[in-house]
């Protein structure tokens, strides 16, 4: 069950399947052997930096989004102010 399990979240972080990663880390069945155990730190450590570079990823494009946003909003109310005049 340890080796189907590591290699399934090894596959899943390939994939960047972070719905099967936190279904996977939720099953994670108790590891005996100190080399998978070694191997399973270590593929939990790069799903969190693979989890923090995307959440940076989305701050940015959320960022983006906003002064997006705000530009449109701006622009649109300009060009309310101007039609009125």
């Amino acid at each position: 069950m340890q080796k189907k399990w590591l290699e399934t979240f090894k596959v899943s972080i390939i994939e960047k399947d972070f719905a099967k990663i936190e279904r996977l880390l939720e099953e994670m069945p108790e590891i005996k052997s100190i080399n998978d155990l070694r191997t399973s730190v270590a593929l939990i450590n790069e799903a969190k930096k693979l989890l923090a570079h995307e959440q940076s990823i989305l701050r940015e494009n959320m960022a983006k989004i906003q002064k997006s946003k705000q530009f449109l909003s701006q622009n649109a109310e300009e060009e309310r102010f101007s039609e009125s005049c």
